[in-house]
């Protein structure tokens, strides 16, 4: 299976920072130093040629100044995209650090399309940017009381051999990762409680 993990801020919606008093925490510098982040709204929908879907953003590391790129050939089963823009099919989860300081994740992306570069919506949306992008009917989004549960424990050097390192992005491709990923996945597949995705939630004001 494709499947890529994404570590972004920690917030209770994903619909906007100023919208519903959402504050971004455990976000990194650009976050702490001005309140908000672009994956502010990875779980926010928006009809895109009549069809409801989700853009997520996850910060990439840029490299003596070149734009920043997902290297989305790595990502397991993706090494023939290497020279492709983007790629389909793919598991994406979203993970964030807690208050408890425990790395988990907060939600998912089926059957996402990823791309290797930054996307921009147009003028309407200002600055907003994406390198993800799926059908809100694929997305979840767990309560956010239930996502310390241990069965969405996110892989860190700390507590696994594998998983995320210095970098935003875990391509899960190592072989000793197959069985977590493999629980984790029947966990998703199992998964029947909230989805705040499908919650209509009044703006703050």
């Amino acid at each position: 299976m494709k499947i890529l993990f994404c570590k972004v801020s920690s917030m209770k919606y994903y619909r906007g920072v100023e919208e519903y008093n959402d504050i971004p925490y455990n976000g990194g510098k650009f976050v702490k130093e001005n309140g908000y982040g672009y994956e502010e709204y990875n779980f926010a929908p928006i009809n895109i040629e009549d069809e409801e879907c989700l853009l997520g953003f996850v910060e990439t590391k840029s490299n003596r100044g070149r734009k920043n790129e997902l290297h989305i050939e790595n990502i397991r089963g993706c090494e023939a995209f290497k020279n492709e823009d983007y790629v389909d099919g793919v598991l994406v989860i979203w993970c964030a650090t807690r208050y408890t300081n425990r790395v988990s994740i907060v939600g998912w992306y089926k059957d996402a399309r990823v791309y290797r570069m930054y996307q921009e919506l147009d003028d309407d949306y200002n600055y907003r940017y994406f390198n993800i992008k799926a059908k809100k009917e694929n997305c979840v989004l767990i309560q956010d009381n239930k996502r310390n549960k241990h069965i969405w424990d996110a892989p860190v050097p700390k507590t696994h051999t594998y998983g995320f390192g210095q970098a935003l992005v875990w391509y899960a491709k190592e072989e000793k990762a197959d069985n977590y990923l493999e629980k984790l996945i029947k966990n998703i597949e199992a998964y029947d409680d909230e989805n705040i995705v499908n919650i209509d939630i009044e703006p703050i004001g």
